[in-house]
């Protein structure tokens, strides 16, 4: 069930057409339901309060009120002001031309620029189970777009679980309207009431000053009714009939009986039961006719048994408490069916209770007696009537008017129905009520009750009286008190003429004009001083003083035996006493000064005139910069991956052999794109070659060194480093107040012992930031603060930073401690050790590997590796060289004699970390040849020419120990390592 649309805020203008606008039925239909009460009840009471409306429509005094307002600028009602109440009526010759319209709808548009239509508004009716919509029409009247919400208040609404989408946005344009649409399901299960809701419409980014707009109204739930009653479906009428304009009347403590007449039209035999379910079983008392079970025994039943097309009765008594208020009642008569279960048949029941107004009224004395407090009494109220009463309080006192003055608790106050209420009254005399002496005075009051709605008191005046008590003949005392302060005076007179003695200028008021001044502001102290009697004084004398009394500040002088000095007249006046205010002195040097006053005055018989002196006064030196933070990043870093170098082999000159070397030969044209094959020599016309083992001797001296070492040869490796990333290099946060103050910073790294592990850095910032600072520090308000500052760190250690301060100007006190701070323990683990490469003749390395040697030909294998660890790590090749480099190469001739060598790759990081690789190289030697007389001379083909080695790498393409003792066959590896 709908109502009709509520225009709220600014309305629909109306025609121009449209002359006179007065009341008429019509225009009464279209109000909101709460507002056609509001007309309905002013009828009928021809005036009312808005007290008395807010308790007939159930709402709260603000919401009627807007309501009444409403009302009234539609001209249906009008204010009245009678003895200082106000009263409502209906304004029936209330006309208003189009005009007065439109200027009211301007308004009320510049006023509230959302106008919204609210469909339906007020009160609405629907049963369980049932969905009803709830239309907002929103039109933007303002003079900008806006961004509106519309929505339900989850708080205040009890219907906001009953809708899926209780929130709606919209986006509306000047001039612009829109529609929003809240399906509201009320659940089966919901019992019949009243239940209330809120809507609130806001824009709070567009209109805040407007917004938010807060509707209310109700949803009134009716049980479900069947609208189709089929021919066999049981019908019951209720006798007597009532409805909401007759109901039945009835007095407290009466009850009322209804006779319930239930038809069965079935075929069948049902038992109906009777409920009442709108009202506590209290009220309501079910009679069901009584069965007869057996001869001469009567059975109690509950329910009414009926046999096909039978009729019976049932009695309803309702019998409302002693206590119930007044008012209309309408509760739910409702059969259930024992056949049916699903079956319901409602009928209403109206009934009203009728109003009683007996009220009990005392005047109660709680304090009568006058003395330092004011009489005390309480007007008690006790309601035995089943309605609300307001009643008004007034105070006279005919006889002594003017003379008490009344305070009470409150003028104005509502009693419940079956409520009490109590009002405090104070009365006290005014100073025109004087007390008597040696008799008491009665005073007497009167207070008035008047009822708002004019309903009938058992007496609207109460008499009391306070008593005045007489006044004590002690206070006869204070005409003695005055005698003598008249004759004290009269002495006094005699003395301030005669017997006075001489005036003398008096310091009343000698201090700075501030306690504190900055050096740094070039502030001087200033003075301010007042001296009583300026007429004689002659020169006045100012000297600053240190703590231990010792002139800190040149002495002045003033003369005032004509008047105010020239250097004065600047900052002083007299008016009766000399006022001088913001007088500057010579102080200046940051220290604490007191400064003191000598007065001379221009009587002879004035001799002295005690000093005075100002409070301490401090002149603070300038601000020394201070660290107020300093911390690394992070407390511990990770060393960084370590940057292995990229070896580019250089071209091989040729060489010349030396007298004392064999002639090796390599040769490498620059020009060429692949080097070319190296020229044969007879290693056997070289000196000292003649016995077989001068190979290996000259192999080891050629070719047995590290990745960093250098040969004999003349050519150089080019080892290409790229840039190392500094990542993980520690880095320093720091702030520091009076940046203007700094110099020059320094940071030095420095172990926990205190030993210094990074050089200093300087930072000179006399002329602002460096250029190095700059990514990392901001000065702002004298304060510098540095972010993620390099230390150029990298090296895997602890380290204690310290950050140092050189000010621009030198401390006062040369034994003043320098402005340093520390930063915890930062720690930089070192990168963790792996070995990336072990390679034997350019393949990885095998566990064992096993050679039967050629005396005449030496064996060589070429062993090259890369191993990624920290800078400081140790890395060891054993049993021989020992310590090499993190990558290179190293040719290893073996040993001509049956031998197993172990060797082993070891790394040894700082922090204790150790990893190895290790492989067995085993040679057989052949058994001894017989010896001749004569050894030939050996020559090599030349795939084995060993080349002259002048670079610290050896190519894994070197020629060398390619047939035998080098790189092995299938053949000559062990089963065991196949």
């Amino acid at each position: 069930m709908r109502s009709e649309p509520t225009i709220f805020a600014s309305n629909a203008a109306k025609s121009n057409t449209e002359q006179d606008v007065g009341m008429n039925m019509v225009d009464i239909l279209t109000l909101s339901t709460r507002q056609q009460q509001i007309i309905n009840w002013i009828m009928r009471q021809q005036q009312s309060t808005l007290e008395v409306i807010a308790v007939y429509i159930e709402a709260e005094l603000e919401e009627t009120s807007a309501e009444i307002a409403d009302l009234i600028s539609q001209g249906f009602i009008e204010e009245r002001q009678e003895q200082g109440v106000t009263y409502y009526e209906i304004d029936f010759r209330r006309q208003q031309s189009a005009e007065t319209l439109d200027s009211m709808s301007s308004a009320s548009v510049s006023l509230r620029p959302l106008s919204i239509i609210l469909n339906p508004s007020g009160t609405v009716s629907t049963s369980t189970g049932e969905s009803f919509e709830l239309c907002v029409t929103v039109t933007n009247q303002g003079d900008r777009s806006a961004l509106i919400s519309v929505a339900l208040d989850k708080d205040s609404s009890s219907i906001y679980p009953w809708c899926a989408f209780p929130s709606e946005s919209l986006a509306l344009s000047v001039g612009q309207s829109c529609e929003v649409v809240f399906l509201i399901q009320v659940p089966p299960t919901t019992p019949p009431d009243e239940y209330n809701y809120t809507l609130i419409i806001d824009a709070p980014k567009h209109y805040p000053e407007h917004t938010p707009i807060q509707y209310k109204g109700r949803v009134i739930v009716l049980p479900s009714i069947q609208e189709v009653v089929r021919v066999n479906d049981p019908t019951f009428v209720t006798l007597p009939r009532t409805s909401s304009d007759n109901p039945h009347p009835m007095r407290l403590g009466e009850i009322w009986q209804v006779l319930v007449s239930v038809s069965n039209r079935s075929d069948r035999v049902d038992r109906f039961r009777v409920t009442v379910p709108d009202l506590d079983p209290k009220w309501v008392s079910i009679y069901y006719p009584e069965g007869l079970a057996l001869a001469g025994i009567v059975e109690a039943v509950d329910g009414l048994p009926l046999n096909p097309d039978t009729q019976g009765h049932v009695t309803v008594i309702f019998k409302p408490p002693i206590d119930v208020w007044a008012g209309i009642y309408a509760p739910t008569i409702r059969i259930h069916s024992e056949n049916n279960s699903e079956l319901s048949l409602l009928d209403i029941a109206y009934f009203e209770i009728l109003p009683t107004y007996q009220l009990d009224i005392q005047l109660v004395t709680l304090r009568t007696r006058v003395v330092r407090e004011p009489s005390l009494y309480e007007m008690r109220f006790k309601s035995n009537g089943n309605i609300a009463r307001e009643l008004i309080l007034r105070t006279n006192s005919p006889e002594q008017d003017g003379l008490l003055i009344y305070t009470l608790s409150m003028e104005e106050l509502k009693i419940a129905p079956f409520g009490m209420a109590r009002v405090n009254i104070e009365i006290e005399p005014t100073k025109k009520c004087k007390p008597r002496f040696l008799s008491d005075r009665y005073l007497n009051f009167i207070i008035e009750v008047e009822d708002k709605q004019g309903a009938l008191l058992p007496n609207d005046r109460y008499t009391g009286s306070l008593l005045l008590p007489a006044r004590p003949w002690w206070q006869f005392v204070l005409l003695i008190i005055g005698i003598l302060g008249l004759v004290g005076t009269i002495i006094f007179l005699i003395w301030w003429f005669f017997f006075r003695p001489p005036d003398v200028p008096q310091v009343v008021e000698f201090s700075s004009e501030s306690p504190t001044y900055q050096e740094a502001a070039n502030e001087a102290i200033r003075l301010r001083w007042r001296v009583t009697y300026p007429e004689i004084l002659s020169e006045m004398r100012i000297e600053g003083l240190s703590n231990d009394e010792k002139a800190i500040s040149q002495p002045v002088v003033y003369n005032f035996s004509k008047g105010i000095p020239p250097e004065l007249k600047e900052y002083c006046v007299i008016d009766r006493d000399l006022f001088c205010q913001n007088v500057p002195t010579d102080a200046r040097k940051p220290s604490q000064y007191i400064f003191q006053m000598n007065l001379s005055s221009k009587n002879p018989k004035i001799k002295t005139i005690p000093l005075a002196k100002t409070a301490k006064i401090l002149v603070e030196p300038i601000p020394q910069a201070e660290i107020l933070e300093l911390a690394s990043t992070k407390p511990l870093y990770t060393e960084s991956k370590p940057v292995l170098p990229t070896v580019v082999s250089a071209p091989i000159a040729q060489a010349r052999p030396s007298e004392n070397a064999p002639a090796l030969e390599t040769s490498n044209s620059s020009n060429s794109s692949a080097p070319q094959s190296s020229s044969p020599a007879n290693i056997a016309s070289i000196t000292n070659f003649t016995e077989p083992n001068s190979i290996a001797i000259i192999l080891e001296k050629q070719v047995f060194f590290t990745a960093i070492g250098i040969s004999k040869g003349g050519i150089k490796p080019r080892i290409i480093k790229p840039k190392p990333d500094l990542d993980n290099e520690v880095r320093l946060n720091w702030t520091i107040s009076n940046a203007s103050q700094v110099k020059e910073l320094t940071i030095v790294g420095r172990s926990p012992e205190g030993e210094i592990k990074s050089p200093p850095l300087r930072f000179l910032v006399t002329e602002g930031l460096p250029r190095s600072l700059r990514p990392y520090c901001t000065i702002s308000n004298d304060q510098m603060i540095c972010k993620n500052v390099p230390t150029e760190v990298t090296a895997s250690s602890s380290y204690i930073f310290e950050l140092a301060i050189v000010p621009r100007k030198p401390p006062v006190d040369p034994k003043a401690v320098p402005v340093t701070k520390k930063t915890e323990v930062t720690k930089i683990a070192p990168f963790p050790a792996k070995i990336l490469e072990l390679k034997v003749n350019g393949q990885d390395a095998l566990p064992q590997y096993s050679f039967n040697l050629n005396p005449d030909i030496p064996a060589i294998l070429t062993l090259s590796w890369k191993v990624e660890a920290s800078a400081s790590a140790k890395i060891e090749l054993l049993p021989a060289p020992g310590n090499i480099a993190a990558v290179g190469q190293l040719a290893l001739p073996l040993s001509p004699k049956s031998a197993e060598v172990t060797y082993v790759l070891k790394v040894t990081n700082p922090d204790g970390q150790i990893i190895m690789r290790s492989f067995i190289v085993q040679t057989i030697a052949p058994p001894p040849a017989p010896k001749s007389e004569q050894t030939p001379p050996i020559a090599l083909p030349p795939e084995l020419q060993v080349p002259e080695i002048d670079s610290p790498l050896i190519s894994p393409n070197t020629g060398i120990n390619q047939r035998s003792g080098g790189t092995l066959t299938p053949s000559e590896v062990p089963p065991s390592q196949k």
